[in-house]
């Protein structure tokens, strides 16, 4: 199932790109993850591998396509128990960032309860996404299990 949730933040594109593509950020924007540890790689770069704790299971996924300031591409590694890829797009408009997030998923589900959970899965994505917009407007934000996120801001806009 493939799906697509886009976004416009007030902070410049080096800023929303340098904070997302960081892996290791997705726990302070998105509840349901609780921690990213970088495997291999310095920072993030085409190969660099994670591997991503959430509330009910864990993947291990690695960074397929990276183009600086522009896109990144991960994609889950056999053996994980959620297979997707994920392509996050960057662009400058005038104020501020679009993201644009587009996801293909195999949840191993049926497919009609694929379809539903998937419905859900993109409903949350967006929320999560959500909070990454108020997280770098505000430098913080308070996520859907209740943790308060503070971030320092370099505001250049």
């Amino acid at each position: 199932m493939k799906f697509q949730n886009i976004i416009e933040i007030k902070a410049p594109v080096t800023e929303v790109f340098e904070f997302v593509a960081d892996m290791r950020n997705t726990p302070k924007w998105n509840y349901f993850v609780t921690k990213v540890i970088q495997e291999n790689g310095n920072g993030p770069a085409p190969g660099a591998r994670y591997h991503q704790t959430r509330q009910t299971d864990n993947q291990r996924y690695e960074i397929t396509h990276y183009e600086q300031g522009q896109i990144v591409t991960i994609q889950t590694l056999p053996g994980s128990s959620l297979v997707f890829k994920r392509q996050l797009r960057f662009e400058s408009i005038p104020g501020g960032t679009r993201l644009i997030d587009q996801m293909s998923l195999r949840t191993r589900y049926p497919e009609v309860l694929e379809r539903l959970t998937v419905s859900r899965i993109r409903k949350a994505v967006g929320e999560n996404l959500g909070k990454l917009k108020e997280l770098l407007e505000n430098g913080h934000t308070q996520l859907q299990d209740g943790r308060i996120i503070n971030i320092i801001q370099k505001r250049s806009i």
